[in-house]
């Protein structure tokens, strides 16, 4: 009985001109868009993961700490600085001056003034000192002569030498002005080194540090 009330339906709107349209099979039924809502609803962890994620896309390496420049194989291997340790290892070592010590002296002389003149005697110093005992530096090469040289005329002291013309060495004539055979015919100036006479001229002994000269005045007949 259905069927046939439906059958006459169909037929009186055919004969209408009337259209009976179905709603479309491709909308979304109620029960999957609730799905989707709900599952939306249930899952808040991952918006709020999402948001972050997009704030720390945003945000870029400022959010990231710096990394550091040099590995930590690369530190351990560099050596640890030693500070002022270093700087002293490094620092040349003081040299010691090498030194010797020279006197002058022409006290002989005084010890024979009977023997003189006045006029004679007018040259020489009250006490015979011409050069008090002072220690000198000394350069590599330095000779008895060489000394005497550079100290007399750094004091300004007058003195006078000559080369041998047979040996070539130098030989003193005179210091402050008084000269051999001044005081006698064998008179003259002669030097020790640590009190003895060296049998080298002046000019060819090779002084070493600490060594003692003196230059003194004889007295001869």
């Amino acid at each position: 009985m259905k069927y046939k009330i439906l059958i006459i339906l169909c037929a009186l709107c055919i004969l209408s001109g009337c259209r009976v349209e179905l709603p479309p099979q491709s909308a979304v039924t109620p029960s999957s868009s609730s799905s989707q809502t709900a599952s939306s609803q249930s899952d808040p962890g991952s918006a709020a993961s999402g948001s972050a994620v997009s704030a720390l896309v945003s945000t870029g390496s400022s959010a990231m700490p710096p990394a550091s420049s040099a590995s930590p194989e690369a530190n351990a291997s560099a050596p640890a600085s030693s500070g002022p340790a270093a700087a002293k290892s490094s620092a040349p070592a003081a040299v010691k001056e090498q030194t010797c010590t020279l006197f002058i002296s022409c006290g002989e002389i005084l010890k024979n003034r009977d023997k003189f003149s006045a006029d004679q005697l007018s040259i020489v110093p009250q006490d015979g000192v011409i050069y008090g005992e002072k220690a000198v530096v000394i350069q590599s090469g330095d000779t008895v002569f060489s000394v005497l040289l550079r100290e007399t005329k750094a004091n300004k002291i007058q003195m006078e030498s000559a080369t041998s013309p047979v040996y070539q060495t130098e030989y003193v004539k005179g210091i402050a002005n008084i000269y051999e055979k001044d005081f006698g015919s064998a008179s003259g100036w002669m030097y020790t080194v640590n009190g003895k006479q060296p049998p080298v001229a002046a000019s060819g002994f090779k002084l070493k540090s600490g060594d003692k000269i003196q230059w003194l005045y004889v007295c001869g007949q």
